[in-house]
């Protein structure tokens, strides 16, 4: 081409007039140069020829010239282009087209100028997207406008750009209708492909992103931060150091909110980001295990088996990972890392040894004997896997797909808040996750608001919220465009149609999509060399515009076996594992050919997905449709089918444990409402307790409720005459699995009824420790006692109603001398404990806890029979708790600190060797913290505390986690820790305690928190708890007998008085405290307030008794 073509600076080009035709002719354009005719130009032409078009017209010209090499030239310019009636004026749109032309897509109309351009262009062997960009232009002054005109330079612009730049998408030339199928990628997997009219959403994710990673590079490794952070706060570990950035994305079903995750998450991966992808499903039981998937695909992407390559895994990366690893094992023990491995499978091949699945009894339940276990262990085994991940300098990435599914997004709410708010002085990096959810509006419940608010509450998060809508027309003109590889002009009212039927859901579009091409009312003409369809049958066929009503016209036309594989499928959820598949398949019982075919198939249809040996459905909305296809009575006796098939397979095949609760969960789905007889209700009821067996032998109690409740519904109505057995263990189980989801209600009705029917006092051994549990947790520590001690009685095991000082004493006297060589390799030669003293062992540990706070007295002679028990029958995990308590009775009743220290000093070389070491720590920790603090500095305990606290949590014993958080702020107040920090300390302790109906640590909370807010002055955080006046809390003490309260009631208020110089009042509450026979740890802070204030007052009154009050508190 010898000739060069520059559009720019043009601000009027016209054809010139000659008489009553508009000749069209070859117009050069040059930056600033008007065309001299324009000059000429009558002014009435403006109002007939619309300048664009004219413009479009010329280029039409110019590009037929150089295609043509010169040979079109004398067809164009001879032509004539007859001009409208001015009365009428110029349409350029559609509106004026005849409905024939208008709605029926195909070639380009033959009575236009174009057809026999087309014909000419076409001898000379140009491509078909030339020659139709040709004939588009030159139709731009076609009267009337054809639909396919191109009558604006800019969409004549991006034409000729797609054509340089992207040839593939712009009309090239197919003649294979499959391979054009094909192309249009509507009938594959559409993960990785462009989302059209997510610009905005994209953007605004991409750059929440880019706004994180900036703050957590940002002086990532400034030693004057840290130092800054140290000095703001030196024993919290505040948000300096972390930052958290939210982003939820709301919208309806099939919107594409799970669509926007995938980009992100390709980017992060590229910038070598950790990345955990949560999907919540809406059939799962338990919904910890979602977040547990995440991480079982991330050591199993990090950790590849022996088989597997490791050459993909970035260096770097894995270094970190490895770093993720190390923290890992450094916090927490073997029993917590065995924990672990039962909920993340792949874990095991980084730690083979620590968590090999070992299977327990169903009663062993010692790690999770406390009231509230449940949420609290599985939540705190996240937490711990996330703060391992963020602790390595790595950016993290965690998406939470279809929240609105999920009873357990508080598990993220506490991670954020507790991250901030436990200690942490081993922090090498600027660190932070960045989680993005996305939840459906419509299906939103109250308990994921409320979440979502408490997070917003935080300091160190930024939480933003994007409403994800529709689609407009105009993008999905331009999915049509790219799909059916036409110009954007002719998909537009197709795009119109498609809106308007699918409401611009995306999910929705390509359902219609794929609809209207197998019903062939969208279709490829080899003859045209393009796709063809016609608007008014499109319209015609689509009786309904509900989406569900498209889906089902769809599914009809499936072949009849895949629709039934897919309904077995449908039955077993969102998810289904290859092996259930296989399951179902290896005795034909369910269909009586290949299922693993069929899905094949449905693989293909898009209708599932397989990642490794998961399927899937592509969306929730194909299982829930297909599920109701099949009428109700089929429906039942289906679940019921696949039950029994799966039980089958489960008995022949050991170890199969997953397998077994699943074919439980399809027969409970068949016994609901269902007419059943006496004896398949009792064998339903017998299969439901083996699977809630196996459910709490792993903690899934979530799980287990459910089994139980429908075993506890399939009981006779005399079931404890005819079922006794089988009633005491359901009713043994519901009241355990009670006790560690924190339902007192529940619990307190089902050992109603055990204590009502029980036959033999061994029977009712469980129910009794239960029961004490109960009354401890509603601070009925008397009745708890009083329980527990005529429990012992019956075991062979006395103590005295009124205990003396002497008694004490005696006691100490004697253990001191048997223990006086103790050694932790003396304690190991002992044998085992044998199960005839193992319950007993378990009661005197609860009594332990249970005296401290109500009768301390007690406790000296509980330790020092657990040390005589130990000795006579053998060692237990228990015998270490009465060890350390022994240590501490030998601190508070006599002088020998030293030697009590030496014995809790062997209980800890004991703990650190013991499997359930997270449980014994939490159990000790106020014997072994608070001796600590008396024999060495007091701040170096508030880590002991903090850690017993995260202990306590993960083992789930709620009562020992609340005492070390209260430890904790307590010892941080004496320490000299600032207040204002401390406050904010103090009122998470107080809104823990009360949701866990912790009352002694509750109220003890309350009345340290008062002293933080007369001093500060910060009235505005008692806005956010309620807090009860000394006078109130003094009489909840007296009331409860809990002597632990009411010492550290009267000591927060002498540290009150202190501080504000009352020094009278702090001798009259001196006068009023109960002589005790016993040490306190905090007594000492006690005669510092008594002497200071004594001196002072005998300083400005000159009265003797003052004086000898100070010398003597000195």
């Amino acid at each position: 081409v010898d000739k060069v073509i520059i559009f720019a600076d043009v601000t009027l080009a016209t054809a010139p007039q000659t008489g009553g035709t508009v000749a069209v002719q070859a117009v050069y354009f040059q930056p600033g140069v008007v065309h001299p005719s324009a000059a000429s130009m009558p002014s009435r032409y403006a109002h007939n020829v619309n300048y664009s078009r004219a413009l479009c017209a010329a280029l039409g010209n110019i590009l037929l010239e150089i295609f043509s090499k010169g040979q079109c030239s004398s067809l164009v310019t001879s032509t004539s282009i007859g001009t409208t009636n001015s009365s009428h004026g110029t349409q350029n749109d559609n509106a004026s087209m005849p409905p024939s032309q208008k709605r029926k897509i195909s070639a380009p109309v033959d009575d236009s100028i174009s057809a026999s351009v087309n014909s000419l262009l076409l001898e000379t062997e140009m491509p078909l997207s030339i020659r139709v960009l040709v004939c588009d232009l030159l139709d731009a002054i076609t009267e009337p406008c054809p639909y396919s005109a191109l009558t604006s330079l800019e969409t004549a612009f991006n034409d000729l750009s797609l054509m340089s730049n992207a040839p593939q998408r712009f009309l090239f030339d197919q003649t294979c209708p499959q391979m054009a199928l094909e192309y249009t990628c509507l009938f594959q997997n559409l993960a990785d492909k462009h989302l059209f009219g997510r610009n905005k959403e994209l953007g605004f994710l991409m750059d929440a992103k880019n706004k994180f990673a900036a703050h957590v590079d940002k002086n990532g490794e400034d030693p004057s931060i840290v130092r800054n952070a140290e000095q703001e706060n030196t024993f919290f570990g505040q948000a300096v150091d972390f930052h958290c950035d939210l982003v939820f994305l709301s919208g309806y079903e099939g919107i594409g909110k799970s669509s926007l995750l995938r980009p992100l998450i390709n980017t992060c991966n590229k910038e070598k980001w950790f990345v955990l992808s949560m999907n919540f499903g809406k059939h799962d039981v338990a919904h910890i295990h979602s977040a547990a998937k995440a991480f079982d695909d991330f050591f199993g992407h990090w950790a590849p088996s022996d088989n597997e390559s490791h050459s993909h895994l970035d260096p770097a990366m894995l270094e970190s990972f490895h770093q993720v690893c190390h923290s890992l094992n450094s916090t927490i023990d073997e029993e917590g890392l065995r924990q672990l491995g039962d909920l993340i499978p792949k874990l095991r091949r980084v730690f083979p040894k620590n968590t090999t699945a070992t299977k327990k009894k169903a009663q062993e339940t010692s790690s999770l004997d406390k009231v509230g276990s449940t949420v609290n262990r599985q939540n705190h085994l996240i937490q711990v896997l996330l703060k391992a991940l963020c602790s390595v300098g790595r950016k993290v990435l965690i998406t939470c797909d279809d929240m609105q599914w999920s009873k357990s997004f508080l598990f993220m709410t506490k991670f954020i808040a507790n991250y901030m708010n436990i200690p942490c002085r081993t922090q090498k990096y600027h660190q932070g996750v960045y989680i993005v959810g996305t939840y459906r509006c419509n299906e939103i419940g109250d308990d994921l608001i409320k979440n979502i608010e408490s997070i917003e509450k935080c300091e160190c998060t930024t939480v933003k919220k994007l409403d994800v809508g529709e689609i407009s027309h105009d993008d999905v003109t331009q999915l049509l465009s790219v799909a059916l590889c036409l110009p954007a002009r002719y998909t537009q009212e197709l795009g119109e149609l498609v809106v308007t039927k699918t409401r611009g859901n995306p999910f929705f579009v390509i359902q219609f999509l794929r609809s209207i091409i197998q019903n062939n009312m969208l279709s490829f003409s080899v003859q045209s060399r393009r796709w063809e369809w016609d608007c008014d049958v499109v319209d015609m066929q689509m009786i309904s515009d509900e989406v569900a009503e498209l889906l089902t016209t769809r599914f009809n036309q499936l072949p009849l076996a895949m629709m039934d594989a897919l309904k077995v499928v449908s039955c077993l959820g969102y998810q289904v594992e290859e092996f259930t598949i296989v399951a179902l398949n290896s005795r034909n019982g369910i269909l009586p050919y290949s299922m693993q075919d069929q899905l094949h198939l449905a693989i293909k249809e898009g209708l599932l997905e397989k990642a490794g040996p998961l399927y899937q459905f592509t969306h929730d909305i194909i299982q829930k449709t297909i599920y109701e296809f099949i009428p109700p009575g089929r429906c039942k006796l289906l679940h019921k089918t696949i039950g029994e098939n799966l039980l089958k397979f489960a008995e022949k095949n050991d170890n199969n444990d997953a397998m077994y609760r699943l074919a439980v969960d399809q027969i409970n789905i068949y016994c609901k409402d269902a007419f059943l007889s006496s004896e398949k209700r009792s064998e339903f009821a017998s299969m439901n307790a083996t699977a809630a067996k196996l459910a709490i032998a792993l903690s899934f109690f979530e799980q287990a409720r459910c089994y139980i409740d429908v075993g506890m519904e399939l009981l006779e109505p005399n079931c404890w005459a005819e079922q006794y057995s089988l009633s005491l263990d359901l009713y043994e189980m519901s009241a355990s699995v009670s006790c560690f989801n924190g339902d007192s209600n529940t619990m307190s009705r089902c050992l109603n009824e055990i204590i009502a029917n029980v036959k033999s006092f061994e029977d009712s051994l469980t129910s009794s420790t239960l029961l004490a549990k109960l009354l401890a947790a509603s601070s009925k520590y008397d009745e708890a006692m009083v329980n527990c001690l005529s429990v012992l009685s019956a075991l062979g095991e006395e103590f005295p109603q009124e205990i003396s000082l002497d008694i004490v004493l005696n006691e100490l006297s004697v253990i001191q001398t048997t223990l006086s060589d103790i050694t932790v390799d003396k304690v190991k030669l002992l044998p085992p404990m044998t199960d005839a003293k193992l319950k007993v062992m378990e009661i005197l540990s609860m009594l332990c806890v249970y005296s401290v706070i109500s009768k301390p007295m007690l406790l000296p002679l509980l330790s020092c029979r657990m040390v005589r028990l130990m000795l006579e029958h053998g060692f237990c995990d228990d015998s270490i708790i009465g060890l350390v308590s022994a240590g501490w009775t030998l601190f508070t009743f006599t002088d020998k600190i030293k030697f009590g220290h030496r014995l809790i000093k062997v209980g800890e070389s004991l703990i650190e060797e013991q499997p359930n070491k997270s449980i014994l720590l939490a159990k000790t920790s106020g014997y072994i913290g608070w001796l600590k603090a008396v024999v060495e500095p007091i701040q170096t305990v508030l880590c002991v505390f903090a850690d017993r606290y995260n202990r306590g949590i993960q083992a789930g014993d709620i009562e020992a986690a609340m005492l070390s958080r209260w430890s904790f702020c307590a010892a941080s107040l004496y320490a000299g820790v600032p207040l204002i920090a401390l406050s904010k300390q103090f009122v998470m302790c107080i809104q823990l305690s009360a949701k866990c109906q912790h009352n002694a640590v509750l109220y003890a909370s309350m009345s340290h928190f008062r002293v933080c807010v007369a001093l500060t002055g910060d009235e505005e955080r008692t806005d956010t708890v309620e807090i009860k006046s000394y006078e109130e809390i003094n009489k909840i003490g007296q009331r409860t007998n809990n002597g632990f309260l009411l010492n550290h009631n009267i000591l927060s208020q002498m540290g009150l008085y202190f501080w504000s110089r009352d020094y009278v009042e702090v001798v009259q509450l001196v006068e009023e405290l109960p002589p005790s026979p016993m040490k306190r740890v905090l007594e000492s802070v006690r005669f510092f307030y008594q002497g200071i204030a004594s001196i002072c007052l005998a300083r400005h009154t000159h009265q003797p008794k003052w004086r000898a009050m100070g010398e003597e508190a000195a």
